[in-house]
């Protein structure tokens, strides 16, 4: 498979573009401001078929395009732990409106989840098993994508190259961020590559030798 990342939006959030081996099927990882425009325009423009949208987390700058993408025939897979974030995402308009003022109320917009998925979930997508780690810490319905026969992992906000996902913002929390890198990443294989909400990719093995906030234990 062929990852391919972009940074969108105000906090350039990563939208990945996962292709199949035939260059024909693709899943897009998270959904940023613009995605809608940049991301399907370019899955169009290329004949992809989309097959699937796994969100890593109901946090406004990773699902803000998301209904764009909810189209006839594309599976949307989150976790139920956000699903306010995902049914109700106006409720958090004045929080973000204050750092991005120039956000309206079209900017905020529901997206219909087709499957909640949790802990030990499996999804076969573009002939690839994706295992679904529930990873909480950061906001309640973190999740990750693991993809064991390509080495890869999807991880939202809960671990960056050489940084963590915040837990100071509603429903976080730091011993259970902490947990949930020691015990659903760093149990992964040492050469998966990581590849997360913001900055560039990195490795297990990278994050356990230097990482400065999660140290394993």
């Amino acid at each position: 498979m062929k990852v391919e990342c972009v940074a969108l939006g105000p906090f350039e959030t990563n939208c990945y573009l996962v292709i199949d081996d035939t260059g024909k099927r693709c899943v897009v990882v998270d959904a940023p401001a613009g995605a809608g425009t940049h991301v399907l325009a370019e899955i169009r423009e290329r004949g992809l078929v989309l097959e699937a949208l796994f969100l890593t987390h109901g946090h406004w700058d990773h699902m803000s395009d998301a209904a764009d993408f909810a189209l006839p025939g594309v599976a949307v897979y989150a976790h139920k732990d956000d699903h306010v974030c995902y049914d109700t995402p106006e409720r958090f308009k004045t929080w973000y409106q204050m750092i991005v003022p120039d956000l309206t109320d079209d900017d905020f917009r529901p997206v219909k989840v087709t499957r909640w998925v949790e802990q030990g979930s499996t999804l076969e997508v573009l002939d690839r098993v994706f295992e679904v780690r529930h990873v909480p810490g950061h906001c309640p319905g973190n999740i990750l994508f693991y993809c064991a026969s390509e080495k890869i992992a999807f991880t939202g906000d809960t671990l960056f190259a050489g940084s963590v996902g915040r837990s100071d913002l509603p429903g976080g929390n730091w011993p259970m961020l902490l947990k949930s890198i020691r015990n659903q990443i760093y149990t992964l294989p040492d050469d998966t590559i990581l590849f997360p909400g913001h900055g560039p990719e990195t490795t297990v093995g990278a994050e356990k030798l230097a990482n400065p906030y999660a140290r394993p234990e």
